[in-house]
């Protein structure tokens, strides 16, 4: 899990230029034959815009670099050698190398000198599978008895009352997801993960398969476990929403989760009096959304009783998140939460959605035009998915999404050009990759309802990033390409030895601050040439700060790639 600080305004770009080398970081020592070459190892649409990434200390303007078959070795392209973004830590230049005009279906390496890139397609469905293998990782996130993989059945005692009109008193708060490497559940996070689950399936729906043949595309029956987990931390008799399972205890201990089975149970913590709309937001609108697809006739798996109680409580606990106007953070800093207006808003929407009471939509609206905007989306600032879910249902809302999102945007494109992976954060936070994923979904999202596509660009930048083309040359999707996270900082995966497939990587932070945590690394640093004083990445078990998976960066991910899907 992490703890995150949020941009406060988008002014940091004028003091933060991410690309440039920290005081005596360029080496000029470095031979100039050491040259890397960083692509997206997922693959590439036909029409998309296509950039490679040379690291090199040699001056390669108006050299040649080649695309070649992976088969055999024939040219498929060849080009100059493109502008020179300018120096990234111990290297010189970083170029881009432009083959987007190359859009034959096929498996290519880039090629440079004596350098090689990792192997990448350009198909018309290069993403077919990775929606598959990120829902992988939330089978092994499950708790309870859930039919969980890699482990047992665990925590079935969860837990005990804390805080509250019923504290001491028996909860039945089973199942749900391990939020992260360790087995805490926190509503802030299965709130939203459960969340962008739904609207992915909302607004993408042919990008989801029934793998499973039950006639329930797979992506519901993952995003159920989550419902069904926020069902239960409602107390509808005695007004109670329950936000938290577990305390720090937790890390005492590297163990298998069935291990805790014979422990006492946990407590689950409820919220605190005048606090509460924001997890109160993200669970109304998890069941609401559910109540909208199961609730829907034309749907093989329609289930007229199931919506009906999901939309009960929906309704219940968004009249808690009214009568709660303030922000209910976990215990001991693990997530942290200042804004509640966001997840009202979205709440309020999905329940229009789901009931077409005018009251909702009219809420969600004046919640999301005192939001505004929040420079940043993920767990803890919804807002651009807000005022995405409002312009889809109020065509006079249009023109106020468009110009809080594009406010957003104009930030995000703005720290994207200011280093050279285009990355769109304006400084490496734990958790950064997340903060490129949601940086992308708003992109997607602006495009859709203003036709708009001058953010394009910069979408795929994030998701190149993500996928291979970064400093390392690490996709930061495991079991995906060449180079992909192997010792990730999660229990399971490591007691196991197994590989955690499909889980989205945190991402770099910048060296300063995870110097400030005290981590020592199990092994010698494999990326040590790559890394800088901006961005610091480790494939280390005991990297917890940039290399432990969590359930929300994976349902970001699975956003995006359905939306991505041609």
């Amino acid at each position: 899990m992490s703890t995150r600080v949020a941009p406060s305004a988008p002014a940091a770009v004028l003091v933060l230029f991410l690309g440039l080398p920290i005081p005596g970081s360029f080496d000029p020592s470095r031979p100039e034959t050491a040259s890397y070459i960083r692509v997206n190892q997922a693959g590439y649409l036909p029409a998309d815009r296509k950039v490679a990434l040379l690291l090199t200390n040699a001056n390669a303007g108006n050299q040649t670099f080649r695309v070649v078959a992976d088969s055999g070795g024939a040219t498929a392209f060849s080009a100059r050698v493109g502008p020179d973004r300018g120096p990234y830590g111990t290297f010189a230049h970083v170029y881009e190398l432009n083959f987007s005009s190359l859009d034959r279906n096929g498996t290519y390496r880039v090629r440079f000198g004596g350098s090689t890139s990792p192997v990448f397609t350009i198909a018309a469905s290069p993403y077919g599978g990775l929606v598959g293998i990120s829902l992988e990782f939330f089978h092994v996130q499950r708790c309870g008895d859930t039919r969980p993989s890699l482990h047992g059945i665990c925590h079935l005692k969860d837990g005990k009352a804390k805080d509250g009109p019923a504290a001491g008193m028996a909860v039945d708060a089973s199942g749900g997801w391990h939020d992260a490497g360790d087995y805490l559940k926190f509503l802030i996070n299965s709130g939203f993960s459960t969340v962008m689950l739904l609207a992915a399936y909302q607004h993408d729906p042919l990008a989801f398969d029934d793998e499973n043949e039950n006639d329930v595309p797979d992506v519901l029956d993952e995003a159920r476990i989550g419902v069904e987990w926020i069902f239960r931390l409602w107390d509808p008799r005695r007004k109670i929403l329950y936000y938290q399972v577990g305390d720090e205890s937790d890390h005492d201990s590297w163990r298998m989760p069935e291990e805790d089975n014979d422990l006492p149970p946990r407590p689950v913590w409820a919220c605190k009096p005048g606090k509460g709309a924001n997890v109160a937001g993200k669970a109304a609108a998890a069941l609401a959304m559910a109540a909208s697809i199961w609730g829907d006739s034309a749907n093989a798996f329609y289930d007229a009783d199931l919506a009906t109680r999901y939309a009960k409580a929906a309704k219940e606990i968004y009249a808690f998140g009214k009568s709660r106007p303030g922000a209910q953070s976990s215990t001991s800093g693990f997530y942290t939460e200042s804004t509640w207006r966001d997840d009202m808003a979205l709440a309020g929407a999905a329940l229009y959605r789901a009931t077409g009471r005018a009251s909702y939509l009219n809420e969600a609206r004046a919640y999301a035009t005192a939001a505004r905007n929040a420079y940043y989306f993920g767990y803890g600032d919804v807002h651009g998915l807000a005022h995405y879910e409002i312009a889809q249902l109020d065509p006079s809302y249009v023109a106020k999404a468009k110009a809080l999102l594009g406010e957003d945007l104009a930030a995000f494109h703005e720290w994207a050009d200011q280093n050279p992976f285009r990355s769109a954060v304006d400084a490496y936070r734990w958790g950064s990759a997340t903060e490129m994923t949601g940086a992308a979904l708003e992109a997607l999202w602006y495009e859709e309802i203003s036709g708009d596509t001058k953010y394009h660009a910069m979408a795929l930048d994030q998701r190149d990033y993500i996928l291979g083309a970064n400093p390392w040359g690490v996709c930061l999707v495991a079991a995906l390409g060449t180079t992909y996270p192997r010792a990730p900082h999660h229990q399971v995966a490591d007691l196991t030895h197994s590989v955690l497939t499909g889980f989205w990587d945190e991402g770099p932070m910048e060296r300063k601050d995870w110097n400030d945590l005290g981590i020592s690394l199990n092994d010698p640093d494999e990326y040590a040439d790559f890394q800088s004083g901006e961005a610091l990445y480790h494939d280390d078990v005991a990297d917890y700060a940039t290399n432990e998976p969590t359930i929300n960066a994976n349902a970001e991910g699975i956003a995006l790639i359905a939306r991505m899907r041609p």
